[in-house]
C-alpha cells in the first residue's frame, strides 16, 4: 500500500493553477495553505466569507453596469416592441443568475468535493495493482490549454465590442469591463467539471485496454501453440522420396524413369540421354536436402521469452476481472456523485447557452434592420463578434454534452471487452464469470444529465440545435408582424393628420366667405 501510495500521482496535483485562479476569482471556498501544501480541498470559513463578499460585489457591480449604460434600454422601450424590450430585460439577467448558481453551488458542496477526489485517488491506487499506471500530465496539458483558451475569448469579445461599440470617451465606460466576469467565472467552474469528467473517462479507458490486452496477448499465445504444432517434420531416408505424378511426363521425357519402380529401388527406361535423376534430392545451390535437413534445428524459445496468457488460468484470471469490475462499479459512482454536484450549474448553462444562442442571432437580425438593441447586447451589431461570442458560448455546452457521452460510451464499453475475454478464452467456466460480471456492470451503467431534466448526449444536442432554429423562426415572425403594425399605425395616424388639415383649411374657407357676405351686406347702401 505504501509503494502504490508513493508511485501514484494525486490528481489533485494538476490542478494547482486552476485552483490558484478560481480562489482569486472567488468560486472555490475550500482552504487555500491545505491545497497548497497537501492537496486537499477542505473546508474554509475564511474561503466561505471571502466567496460571500466577492458574490455580493459581484451583483453590485453587475447591477451598476446595467444602470449606467441603462438609458439606452430606456429607449428600447418606447421605440421597439414590447417582445424585445422583455428579452432584453429577461437576458440581462440570465447572466447573473447563471454566476450566482455556480457559487453558491460550490458553497454547498464544499466538503463533499474533497471527498470526491480523495476517491479517485484510492481507485488510482487500486488500478495501479493491476497493472494500469494513470498518466495524469495530459489533464495537467488541457487544464492549461483550457485557461489560455478561455483568456483568449474573454478578452477577445471584450476588447473589441469596448473599441467598436463602447464610447470609451466618457470614465463609466470602463465598468464595461464587468460585463465579462459571469461568463468568466461559469466557464472556470465549468473546467472544474470537464477535467474531472475527462479524467473518469480516461479511468474507464484504462480499465478496457486492460482487458483488451488480456484478449491480445491470450491470442498471441494461441498463435504460438498453432505455429508450434505446424512445424514440419525431419526428413526420414528409409522412405523413398516423392515424386509429383503431374510431372510423369517431364521424367519420362529426361531419363525414361518409370514411376512406378520407384517404390522397389528400380530405374529402368531406355533413352538417348539418360539422366539418372534423383527428385527433390538437390536444392539450387546443389546441396543435398538430406544433409541440410540433418543440420540442428533452431533452438526451442526460452520460457521466460514464450507468450503466457492469464486467460489461461481461471482461477487467477477471475480475480484480476473480478477486481476490475469492482474498480470501475467505483468509478460509476463518483462519475453519479460529480453530476450530482455540478446537477444545478450544468442545468443554468443550457438554460443559459440556449436563450443567449437565440437571442444573439435575433439581436443581430434586429441590427441588420436598424433597430435598438438592448445594451448589453451590443455585440450583435458587429457580424464579426457575434461570430466570436456564438462560438465561446456554444463550445462551452458542445463540449460538456460531447465529453459526458464519451464518458457514458467507454463505461459501457468496458462489457463489450469482458465479453471478449470469454470469446477469445472459449472456456465454459470463464464464460460463467464473464457473464455474471456483465450482469453487475450493466446494472452499474452511468448517465450524465442536468437535473433530470434531459441527458447530456448527441441526441440532446441535435435537438437544442432544432430548438434554437425553430424559436429564432418564432421571434423573427412576431418581429415582423410588430413592425408592420407599427407601420400601419403610424400610417394611419399620418393619414388622420393629413385629413384634420384638409378639414381645418375648409372650414376657414366657409368662415372667410361667410365674413366677405356679411361685409358686404353691411357696407353696401340702401337705395
Amino acid at each position: 500500500m505504501a509503494q502504490a501510495e508513493d508511485t501514484v500521482e494525486p490528481l489533485l496535483q494538476q490542478f494547482q493553477q486552476l485552483f490558484f485562479i478560481s480562489k482569486i476569482a472567488g468560486i472555490l471556498p475550500q482552504d487555500l495553505e491545505k491545497f497548497r501544501c497537501r492537496n486537499l480541498l477542505e473546508k474554509s470559513r475564511n474561503g466561505m466569507i471571502y466567496m460571500l463578499s466577492t458574490l455580493i460585489l459581484y451583483v453590485v457591480l453587475y447591477n451598476i453596469l446595467i444602470y449606467s449604460f441603462g438609458e439606452e434600454d430606456r429607449t428600447l422601450k418606447a421605440s421597439q416592441s414590447t417582445l424585445t424590450f422583455v428579452i432584453g430585460l429577461f437576458l440581462t439577467y440570465i447572466g447573473l443568475i447563471m454566476m450566482a448558481s455556480d457559487q453558491l453551488t460550490a458553497l454547498r458542496n464544499q466538503g463533499r468535493i474533497g471527498e470526491l477526489y480523495e476517491r479517485i485517488r484510492l481507485v488510482d491506487e487500486r488500478l495501479y495493482k493491476e497493472g494500469c499506471v494513470m498518466d495524469n500530465t495530459t489533464i495537467g496539458r488541457r487544464i492549461r490549454i483550457m485557461l489560455i483558451m478561455t483568456v483568449i475569448f474573454e478578452l477577445t469579445i471584450l476588447l473589441t465590442t469596448y473599441v467598436k461599440l463602447v464610447d470609451y470617451s466618457q470614465w463609466m465606460s470602463v465598468l464595461w469591463i464587468i460585463s465579462a466576469i459571469p461568463t468568466f467565472i461559469n466557464t472556470l467552474d465549468k473546467i472544474w467539471f470537464a477535467v474531472s469528467l475527462y479524467a473518469l473517462k480516461e479511468r474507464f479507458e484504462a480499465i478496457n485496454a486492460n482487458l483488451e490486452e488480456l484478449v491480445d496477448t491470450h491470442e498471441k499465445h494461441k498463435l504460438w501453440l498453432r505455429g508450434d504444432q505446424q512445424v514440419p517434420p525431419p526428413l526420414d531416408n528409409s522412405q523413398p522420396p516423392q515424386y509429383d505424378s503431374n510431372l510423369e511426363y517431364l521424367y519420362k521425357e529426361l531419363g525414361g524413369l518409370d514411376i512406378g519402380s520407384i517404390g522397389r529401388s528400380s530405374v529402368s527406361g531406355s533413352g538417348k540421354n539418360k539422366v539418372a535423376p534423383v527428385a527433390h534430392s538437390m536444392n539450387s545451390f546443389g546441396e543435398a536436402i538430406n544433409a541440410a535437413s540433418r543440420k540442428a534445428p533452431p533452438p526451442p524459445l526460452p520460457s521466460n521469452m514464450v507468450q503466457e496468457s492469464e486467460l489461461g488460468n481461471v482461477a487467477k484470471v477471475e480475480e484480476k476481472l473480478n477486481n476490475l469490475c469492482q474498480v470501475h462499479d467505483e468509478i460509476c459512482e463518483i462519475g453519479k456523485a460529480l453530476n450530482e454536484l455540478w446537477s444545478y450549474p450544468i442545468l443554468s448553462l443550457m438554460a443559459y447557452g440556449f436563450l443567449i444562442f437565440t437571442a444573439q442571432l435575433y439581436f443581430l437580425y434586429c441590427a441588420t434592420q436598424n433597430q435598438s438593441i438592448p445594451s448589453l447586447f451590443r455585440s450583435a451589431k458587429n457580424p464579426f463578434i457575434t461570430v466570436i461570442v456564438l462560438s465561446y458560448t456554444s463550445g462551452k455546452c458542445v463540449y460538456l454534452i460531447y465529453l459526458s457521452w464519451k464518458t457514458s460510451q467507454a463505461s459501457k464499453r468496458t462489457g463489450i471487452s469482458l465479453h471478449k475475454c470469454g470469446v477469445v478464452a472459449d472456456d465454459n467456466l470463464l464464460y460463467e464469470i464473464v457473464n455474471h460480471l456483465s450482469l453487475k456492470l450493466l446494472n452499474h451503467s452511468v448517465d450524465f444529465s442536468a437535473c433530470g431534466f434531459f441527458t447530456l448526449d448527441m441526441e440532446t444536442l441535435y435537438g437544442v440545435s432544432g430548438g434554437i432554429t425553430s424559436y429564432l423562426i418564432i421571434l423573427i415572425q412576431f418581429n415582423l408582424a410588430a413592425q408592420q403594425a407599427k407601420e400601419a399605425i403610424q400610417t394611419f395616424n399620418s393619414l388622420n393628420d393629413t385629413a384634420g388639415l384638409v378639414g381645418a383649411a375648409t372650414d376657414m374657407d366657409n368662415i372667410s366667405s361667410t365674413l366677405h357676405d356679411f361685409v358686404t351686406t353691411t357696407m353696401t347702401p340702401t337705395g
